[in-house]
């Protein structure tokens, strides 16, 4: 009877689920309807006003008007000629903050020579294979490409062309041309047009480097972007995947940044972020299998997927290295570019799952076209709910009505410490279960927190604070889906304000002195720079005003540390789990609201014992680029030049 009851519990949260991910996919397309009900209005009203236009240009009064006009229309023409001449210049001139920025930051002539020279003394220097896929590139643009690797400071490469059966006659006539103009370019040619998975295939078989990185045909490499990777090597020489920042190129220029964190493996599978530029050991590719044609749209993530199974020595170099040419059926410009990139990116997370013998659900969050994930919970342990009593009676009502009536996981105890100063057991309690716990002491939540978790005995210890309320009532299973994995240490939830901005998307280490909550104060349903608000990732905290854990990583990392505040005791438990192994997991499908959210301000001398415990990793946070604002944890770029 248990086997077939948690089966049936199995399928009652498959089902819900799939109603769930039902209802948001009807949401997405009602959205989609009305956006083209107005486009078909405005088609309508573009008709009549041409019509209407068509009407007056053959009327009287047009034709006695322009030979009353016709003096002066020669003047408006000379003097608009001018205007649009003055305006294409100074567009050309006009640059973004981040175009300044860029220019400011990217290598110059005199640092390139530098580069030249001192690669010529690094003590490892590997032949590096690009690999570029050819199919009817428009010329110039192939080009581009093929300059933006002549000019590289580093020189041990070799680019490895491979046409996909082209069928233009004007780059067919070329191609010969532009592999002749270096040694070091090779042309192949699949004869027919196999898709770029086959291309891609055809360059590692003919491909000599140790490393392999891919340049596709229409986009830009730095001239630094080769050194880079080879310096990394010089320090790192046990590296296999290399990945770097990007941006997008456009007709005026530079563009739409990402700046990306070090290896996060959640984030990972909320979508590529990984992308360009990316250098992997070719023993490494030819171990994975190289490129699988039927992930055609997503094969680098199918592949970089594979890869990651096989090792964990994943590097990134901070610097914008690739620029993602913007075209018309590129993803650079929309992921709705190209409708099965999704499917295939959705079939490769599965595929990359299954293979660890996870057994997951991979849906498209159609929010954001990124992915969301339900693991299934191989077994729903007890959690126990510990809630410090420090707000008053009122806050703690509404936190454990809405605890115990939103709340369809199917095993958790409620464990309310109070201290000493509030003797016997709150009235507005009497209708809920729960475990009053007396704590003896001067008031310290974190003290009151490890008190909790010592009277307990259940395995998973969910930390509440007492003005958090709930919102959906599968917030607690989808943390338990998480915290259940073995590299997990901690998972964190999104929490809201009364007023529907964000409290909490996990923390940012370094920014604002110590530490401070990202995207604080951004609407609720904000994606976020590159959406990471939205997305599930790892991050190097989360707050204790939703924090779940498992007993054993609790214990191993020593519990709060009583001597800090609330928000540094949080940051310091949550650093003592990463450097015991573990991941921290932020995830925003589990949301709540938080009334009375913990304050900014740091206690001084917790703030002081925090920068001297954790001082390299307050000096860099490996989930926040060091390119970002060091003043606020929204994941701008830091403009200071």
């Amino acid at each position: 009877m248990a086997e077939l009851n948690a089966k049936l519990r199995g399928l009652q949260r498959t089902l819900h689920m799939r109603g769930a991910e039902l209802e948001e996919a009807h949401r997405h397309i009602a959205g989609l309807e009305e956006k083209l009900l107005k486009l078909k209005e405005y088609q309508r009203e573009l008709k009549r006003l041409k019509e209407e236009r068509q009407r007056l240009r053959k009327s009287a009064e047009r034709r006695v008007g322009q030979i009353l006009l016709a003096p002066y229309r020669l003047p408006t023409r000379l003097a608009k000629t001018a205007w649009k001449r003055f305006n294409r210049k100074r567009k050309r001139l006009a640059t973004t903050e981040y175009q300044k920025w860029f220019e400011q930051h990217r290598a110059k002539a005199q640092d390139l020579q530098r580069m030249r020279d001192e690669a010529r003394t690094f003590a490892s220097r590997p032949l590096i294979s690009i690999i570029t896929p050819v199919f009817d590139t428009p010329v110039s643009r192939l080009e581009e490409a093929l300059a933006s690797a002549l000019e590289q400071a580093y020189e041990d490469w070799e680019l490895l062309l491979i046409d996909d059966g082209s069928t233009d006659l004007d780059l067919l006539r070329m191609l010969p041309d532009l592999a002749g103009r270096d040694r070091r370019i090779v042309l192949a040619r699949l004869g027919k047009h196999e898709g770029i998975s086959a291309a891609s295939n055809r360059g590692l078989d003919l491909a000599r480097g140790e490393w392999v990185t891919f340049l596709d045909h229409d986009d830009v490499l730095e001239p630094d972007a080769l050194f880079q990777i080879v310096r990394l090597l010089q320090t790192h020489p046990d590296a296999d995947l290399i990945y770097s920042d990007e941006d997008k190129l456009a007709e005026n220029g530079f563009e739409a940044p990402v700046f990306k964190p070090d290896w996060s493996p959640d984030f990972f599978l909320s979508y590529n972020y990984i992308g360009h530029l990316t250098a992997i050991r070719r023993e490494l590719l030819e171990k994975a299998g190289g490129f699988r044609s039927e992930f055609d749209g997503a094969q680098d993530y199918d592949l970089f997927c594979r890869v990651t199974e096989l090792t964990s020595r994943i590097r990134h170099i901070p610097r914008v290295l690739y620029h993602w040419r913007r075209s018309e059926s590129s993803s650079a410009i929309s992921v709705r570019q190209k409708p099965g990139q999704l499917d295939a990116s959705r079939r490769a997370i599965e595929d990359h799952l299954k293979r660890r013998g996870e057994t997951a659900h991979v849906a498209v969050d159609w929010r954001t076209h990124a992915f969301r994930i339900r693991r299934e919970l191989s077994e729903p342990k007890k959690i126990s709910i510990v809630i410090p009593n420090s707000h008053g009676e009122e806050p703690l009502a509404r936190c454990v009505e809405s605890l115990t009536t939103k709340t369809d996981y199917p095993d958790y105890e409620i464990l309310i410490v109070q201290s000493n100063n509030s003797p016997g057991a709150p009235r507005c309690l009497s209708g809920f279960p729960h475990r009053l716990l007396q704590f003896s002491g001067p008031p310290n939540e974190s003290a009151a927190k490890n008190y909790g978790a010592k009277e307990s005995d259940a395995p998973w210890l969910l930390f509440l604070d007492d003005t958090v309320e709930i919102v959906d009532p599968d917030w607690l299973t989808i943390m338990a889906e998480h915290v259940q994995r073995p590299k997990v240490g901690a998972v964190g939830a999104r929490l809201l304000n009364a007023s529907g901005t964000v409290e909490h998307a996990g923390i940012v280490v370094g920014v604002n002195g110590t530490a401070q909550p990202a995207f604080r104060d951004f609407p609720a349903e904000h994606p976020g720079v590159n959406r990471q608000s939205q997305i599930t990732r790892n991050c190097s905290a989360v707050s204790s005003a939703c924090m779940l854990t498992r007993r054993e990583v609790f214990e191993e990392a020593g519990g709060f540390d009583e001597g800090l505040s609330d928000a540094l005791a949080d940051v310091d438990l949550c650093l003592k789990i990463r450097r015991a192994g573990y991941l921290i997991v932020y995830t925003p499908f589990a949301k709540l609201y938080w009334h009375q959210a913990q304050s900014d301000k740091m206690e001084a001398g917790g703030d002081a014992i925090l920068r001297q415990r954790w001082a390299n990793v307050l000096e860099r946070d490996p989930y926040y680029n060091p390119n970002l604002s060091r003043e606020r944890a929204d994941f701008s770029l830091e403009l200071r030049l």
